[in-house]
């Protein structure tokens, strides 16, 4: 199943926010979506991973109750305190947020956001690497809001830990089965739980556990194996969180509404979009290639390889777009330019390889370079 690459460099644009943070078009439009949706009108929010409040400042438009807000570093916590100390709505706690209490460290890298408890592959992505690490007070949901009856939202970023914040969260979520929205990204795969590393399919069965379903950030559900394994890690980064209770009103009034408005703004991104005409042909390309090679025979692979060749060169004035996109791998950048070199069987050989290797890879770039 070929993974939603077009919708997925859209989303995960980056964008610069008010506050001069950095974000994606998800974080906003998406979100801000979810959030009018489903938010009770008094009904009060828990967001874990605060940064500079920029998903509060949302959550506060539509709904009068209060926002719970966690963050694990010192200094984005005393920023956010300076911004929102004097709204009675915000209570902000400085910890981070687990599924045991005590204490921890934490690594507070220099870009803000990019913190966590372990060092994750997202602080080597967005080369946020530098850092300090500082004590943290680790803490459950369940303990520190204890007495609280009416969260109707919650939002959890904390770079990998979401699943372990949701654990110690099991009676808090038992008793207001708020809606959620969670980022389940690679940095997760750094975290264990259970005496396990946490996995692709780790949140698809802590989901059942907790009685809800789990839908990407394009309205999809991911209750069927398959199509789970075609989304996640691959086309979100996020994901929305939808009671078992709830599902039936989410499905036939709240699901349409969502689509029909997050693909208006998708359709809307790419018409004003400034790059080339052909660059979201090339970035989408690969996954679709990828797909067709590893579920059709060799002739019919050989056959559609042909044809994408022939699209390809049409499309493309000048190979050197190909290189320019900085959004494909280096890997989906040979692919197509064996295909612009109608270097058909070379492109299939590297098309079918499952689990590359550095060293094969090496093999394919002497074949664009001669």
């Amino acid at each position: 199943m070929n993974r939603l690459t077009l919708f997925h460099t859209v989303a995960y644009e980056a964008l610069l926010h008010d506050s001069g943070s950095c974000h994606y078009m998800n974080d906003t439009e998406f979100f801000k979506e979810f959030y009018s949706l489903v938010s009770r009108k008094d009904a009060d929010a828990v967001d874990v991973g605060f940064n500079v409040g920029m998903q509060a400042e949302l959550m506060l438009q539509f709904t009068t109750g209060k926002v719970f807000g966690f963050e694990a570093s010192t200094k984005i916590y005393e920023h956010a305190l300076e911004k929102f100390g004097d709204n009675s709505r915000v209570r902000l706690f400085n910890v981070a947020v687990s599924n045991t209490a005590g204490t921890a460290q934490f690594y507070d890298t220099e870009l803000w956001g990019a913190g966590s408890l372990k060092q994750t592959l997202g602080m080597k992505m967005s080369q946020a690497e530098d850092h300090r690490i500082i004590p943290v007070d680790l803490a459950r949901l369940d303990d520190l809001l204890a007495g609280e009856c009416n969260i109707g939202l919650m939002k959890l970023d904390i770079e990998g830990a979401e699943i372990l914040a949701l654990d110690g969260a099991r009676a808090l979520l038992e008793r207001n089965r708020p809606y959620m929205v969670m980022e389940y990204c690679h940095n997760a795969l750094a975290f264990e739980y259970r005496g396990k590393m946490i996995d692709q399919m780790t949140l698809h069965g802590f989901a059942k556990e907790i009685g809800y379903k789990v839908y990407n950030i394009f309205g999809i559900c991911l209750s069927d194996p398959e199509v789970w394994q075609a989304s996640i890690l691959r086309d979100t980064a996020d994901v929305f969180l939808i009671p078992e209770e709830e599902h039936e009103r989410w499905v036939n009034e709240l699901l349409p509404k969502y689509q029909y408005r997050i693909y208006d703004k998708i359709s809307e991104a790419i018409e004003r979009n400034s790059k080339s005409q052909n660059f979201f042909a090339l970035v989408g390309m690969p996954s679709r290639i990828y797909e067709f090679l590893n579920t059709s025979s060799l002739d019919q692979s050989l056959t559609y390889l042909t044809v994408m060749g022939n699209q390809l060169r049409e499309s493309t004035r000048d190979r050197k777009e190909i290189f320019g996109t900085n959004k494909l791998s280096r890997r989906g950048e040979i692919l197509l330019a064996l295909l612009f070199d109608q270097k058909i069987q070379e492109a299939y050989d590297l098309g079918v390889i499952k689990n590359l290797m550095p060293n094969e890879l090496e093999h394919f770039e002497t074949l664009i370079a001669s």
